[in-house]
Order: structure tokens, then sequence, then C-alpha cells
């Protein structure tokens, strides 16, 4: 008698309709995986609470041998920097290379700074291009690419003329400079 419980389930889909077994199917299948994953919810599992609460308070410290990534990273930022004294060839470098994209640049405003909380120098350059609109962001991608320590901090675009091929751009640069050679902060 295997043949009875499914055509008594055949006429119970029958009566209930197609989208209502849906739902009650997957109202089951949830349930079942409900019961199935719900059980690790209930249980006390404090053991990666006590791992973090262990490294917070020091319990799990690395020796003193290993080196510590943090200042492996911190050195490699350093490193990275521009050199101050060599500021002017920065300069230079952005002349050139708008000059190799085929842009217009007469002069550039500049204004130092530095910053104590994380000791580096900056430089501010605001450099207005004229040119082409993809020459402009080539030339802008070329500066990051080349100069790591540069960050575009912000760019305006202004077309005189809707048909006019060239357009005016104003280019926000941050050099990130260190005052000495590179070595611990």
């Amino acid at each position: 008698m295997p043949i009875a419980p499914l055509l008594s389930a055949r006429l119970a889909v029958a009566r209930l309709g197609a989208a209502r077994t849906a739902v009650l199917a997957l109202l089951l299948v949830a349930l079942l995986a409900l019961g199935a994953f719900g059980v690790s919810f209930l249980r006390d599992d404090t053991s990666s609470a006590k791992t973090v609460l262990a490294a917070v308070s020091g319990k799990r410290r690395a020796p003193a041998n290993a080196a510590d990534p943090v200042d492996t990273h911190l050195l490699a930022f350093f490193a990275t920097l521009g050199n101050r004294r060599q500021n002017d060839l920065h300069i230079k470098l952005l002349f050139d290379l708008a000059k190799q994209n085929g842009l217009t640049l007469r002069q550039g405003e500049y204004q130092y700074g530095y910053d104590n909380a994380a000791r580096v120098a900056t430089c501010q350059v605001v450099l207005p291009l004229k040119g082409n609109y993809d020459a402009i962001w080539h030339f802008v991608l070329e500066v990051l690419r080349t100069l790591p320590f540069a960050a575009l901090q912000d760019i305006d675009f202004k077309r005189d003329a809707i048909g006019d091929a060239a357009v005016s751009a104003q280019v926000r640069f941050t050099l990130y400079l260190r005052d000495i050679p590179a070595r611990a902060p």
C-alpha cells in the first residue's frame, strides 16, 4: 500500500493549488534548515571570545625576535614618500608629463605644509591644464603611476563651448614628502 500516501499527497496538492503547495514546501525546507543549523546557535560557544580576550590582554604575544608587521608596513610607507629636498624635480616631472600628453600648462600653484601627527611634509600642487579630455585623464593617471607619493585631491573640468574639443581643468595633487632619508619614525 505504498501508493496510498502518494495518492493522498497528489490529492492534497490538487486541492491546495500549486502556489500554496510551493509556499508550504519552502516553509518546510526552512524549518528543516533551522532545525539542522539552529542547534549551533543555541550552544554556548565562548571559545572565540576567550581567544580574542587573551590576545587583547597580552597573554598570546608573538616572540620578541619576530618582526612586527606594523613596523614593516610603516617602514615601507616612509620609504615610499618622496624626498622634500628633491621636490623641484617632482614639479619639473609634472610639467614634463603635461607636455608629453599635449597639454598646456603655463604655471602652477604650490603650498607647503607639515603634518606633525604623521611626521610628513606635504606639497599641494594646483595645475591649470588645457587640452583634450582624454589627455588630461591620461596625464593624471601617469602622475599617480610615476609618483607613488602623490594623491589626487581634486579635479575640475570646464568646457567653454559645447563644440570645443579642448577643455580646461584644475587638477590638485598632494605630494607626501619626507625631510630625511627613509628610516624608522
